[in-house]
This record gives C-alpha cells, structure tokens and sequence, in this order.
C-alpha cells in the first residue's frame, strides 16, 4: 500500500504512455451548482524547519486552491494546463529512462473559469474548506480534477503537495525540490514503521498549517485579488488517498477544526486514538478487495471510531481508481491493457470517477452542511457498484 518504487513507478509510467499518445482536455464539472476557478500558491511555515530539507530550511508546501464560482459570476472560461513545465518535462524524462521515446510531452488541460466578476470574489470565502492529501510520493496535480468537481458543489478544495514527499514540487518561480530517493523508504522495519510515522505527522502539520494560512485574511487576499476576508477555518473537512488518506485520519485526532474525515484505501499508519467526528474508509471490494477483513489497521480505525462511521467499498476498483486516473483513461481513449486494468481496476473509468466523487462529495455534504445522504444508509440501485459495510 505504501510502495513507493512500485505503485508510484506504474502511475508515472501509465502518464507517460497516455500523454504521449495524444493531449487531454479534462472538461468543468457538470455535477454542481458552481463553475470553479483555482490558484495556487507556495506556502511558507516559519514556525517549522524541514525535517528533511538538507539544508533545515523553513517547511514550505505547494498547494492548489479549487474554489466554486456561480455560472452567472463566471465571465469567462479557458483552458489551463494541468501540470507546470518542470512536472511535465520531469514526467517525459522519466518515462525515457524506461524505454520509452524521448519527445515534447503533451500537456493535460483543464477548463476553468479564468475571469470572474467582482461579486464572485466577495462571496468565495462564504464557502467551507476540505483539505486534500495524496498519495505517498504522489503529486496533487494528479487529483486536479477530483478536487475540481468537489469544488463545484460548493467548497473550496485546497490540495497539499508535501514537499520531499511528493515526486516533485514544482514551484511559481520555475524552481523545484525532487522528492527523497526511492531508497529512503526501502528498509525494513522497525525503522521503516518509525520513517513512515514522521512522515504522518509531518503531512498532519502540513494539512493544519495549510487550514490556518486559509484563516489569515492577507493570505487570502493574495491567493484571490478581490476577497475582503479570510475563510472560516473553524470547521473543515480532511480527505485523502492512500498515506494521504492514513494522514486524513490522523488529522481527526489532532486539531478539533477537522469535523470529519474520508481514508480512501489507505492502510491507517501511527497511534490510533478514539475519534468523535465522522469518519469515512472507502476502499476495494471484490475482486482485489480491501477492507477491514483484509487490513488490520481499519479494522482498528473502526473501531476506535466513536461518533458516525461507514465503511464502503468500490467493486472491480484498484487502488489507483481513486485520483484522476480513470477519468484520464476515459478521456484519452487509450486502449485498456492489461496493466492498465492492474492499474485502475476494470470498471470503466468514466463510471468509477462519478461513483468515487458522488461518494466523497455525500460525505463532505454530512460533515460540512449536515446533509443526510441515503447513500451511506446501504447498497444503492443507482450505484450498484458499492459495498456498504
């Protein structure tokens, strides 16, 4: 679950071949009442140093923020590129050192709502916050689209990119830190159990600084030229996947902002203490299943889990189902291979993006607005896919 040289080496992998074979345009979202538009931003942490800067520098992290736009405010939309240059020119050099032909790598595009009129900038910080983790060793920029679509249901998404953690962080200078070496995570344990669990309260922090930095008006207003506020950080919700999912939980038991939390098929790292707040496991149902009969650490999760709880799982998933990826198979027309359904399961990637951000977008609607959803009551006629626990 935690393989940094074998699930993120496939991912990279996978990218490669698709963006090789021809450019993405990932469309708005249609699932909402809002059009998004987004920015990102580096963020400085002064009251930390990096525990794994060389050079015990200041902690700093890359984010991107999602925020929702009414149609009526959205003077007009473009196509933005889903990656920075470096990441991508990274991505193609990558893929070259395995075989693959050298060349200009493609960039995915996104739609966004790039213009906007002054009344949609006062009303942005009226929206609630979900923080957003990735995977171990993985960039943000590979949930661009998942946050995308949270965001146009009406919150602002802001993704974490944890800098020596992540593949690369690309910065808005041009400059950027590569993540550690593969080899600073294949050891054995007890000392791999003991790295893993700094890493988690290492992203915790990231995820709580991230949410205080929303809370700072002049942070704020640099991030949205026009916004006369900060945005309520009192109550937010922390989601993830894989060790950022294991982080969305840990997150829940360390800073009483966090109202409730989604582990998306990620193995549960650290000290597990009761939690009082939503929570939410989705994982793998059959074939490749992944849940609490298989994973000891949810079921520990469960049940130090005191206040409301579900546990889902998504048949004929894998564990890259839940990011962008399927969603980019769908849009790409490639040709599902085998090591493509190894990668993302065998539901079609269009169905299992919808499914996943219908699922995560119910949470966040019981945690941040108290909406019931019947989803979570048991299995759904409109989404036979889901196991409900």
């Amino acid at each position: 679950m935690i393989s940094r040289t074998g699930s993120l080496f496939n991912v990279l992998l996978f990218f490669a071949f698709l963006l090789l074979s021809h450019g993405i345009t990932i469309p708005a979202p249609s699932n909402g009442h809002y059009t998004v538009s987004q920015t990102t931003a580096k963020l400085i942490d002064e009251s930390r140093t990096d525990p794994y800067d060389p050079n015990k520098g200041k902690r700093n992290v890359m984010t991107s923020i999602f925020y929702p736009v009414r149609h009526k405010h959205c003077e007009s939309t473009c196509e933005i590129p889903y990656a920075p240059p470096i990441t991508a020119r990274y991505l193609d050099a990558f893929a070259a050192q395995h075989g693959i032909p050298d060349g200009t790598l493609p960039s995915i595009r996104m739609e966004s709502c790039c213009n906007t009129t002054s009344q949609a900038t006062k009303e942005v910080t009226k929206f609630p916050i979900a923080i957003f983790s990735p995977g171990l060793g993985a960039t943000r920029l590979l949930y661009n689209a998942m946050a995308q679509t949270l965001a146009a249901s009406g919150y602002i998404v802001a993704t974490i990119d944890h800098t020596y953690d992540a593949m690369i962080v690309e910065y808005p200078d041009g400059t950027f830190t590569p993540g550690l070496d593969p080899s600073y995570w294949n050891i054995e344990p007890p000392e791999l159990e003991e790295r893993l669990t700094k890493l988690l309260d290492t992203r915790v922090e990231d995820g709580r600084f991230v949410l205080s930095q929303l809370g700072n008006a002049s942070v704020v207003k640099s991030l949205i030229p026009g916004t006369t506020c900060a945005f309520n950080t009192k109550r937010a919700a922390f989601l993830g996947h894989s060790f950022g999912g294991a982080t969305s939980i840990a997150a829940l038991m360390k800073d009483r902002r966090f109202v409730g939390g989604a582990n998306m098929d990620g193995t549960q790292w650290g000290t597990i203490s009761n939690i009082y707040k939503p929570a939410l496991l989705f994982g793998r149902a059959e074939p490749d299943t992944h849940n609490s009969t298989t994973d000891a650490t949810w079921q520990e999760a469960l049940d130090h889990m005191k206040a409301w709880k579900r546990e889902l799982g998504l048949r004929n998933s894998a564990h890259n189902t839940f990011g962008d990826t399927p969603l980019l198979v769908k849009l790409s027309g490639w040709e599902i291979t085998d090591a493509i359904r190894t990668l993302i399961g065998t539901l079609d990637g269009g169905r299992s993006f919808q499914i996943v951000t219908t699922y995560l977008t119910a949470f966040t609607d019981f945690v941040l607005k108290g909406r019931r959803s019947p989803l979570f009551d048991g299995e759904s006629s409109l989404y036979p896919e889901i196991v409900v626990a």
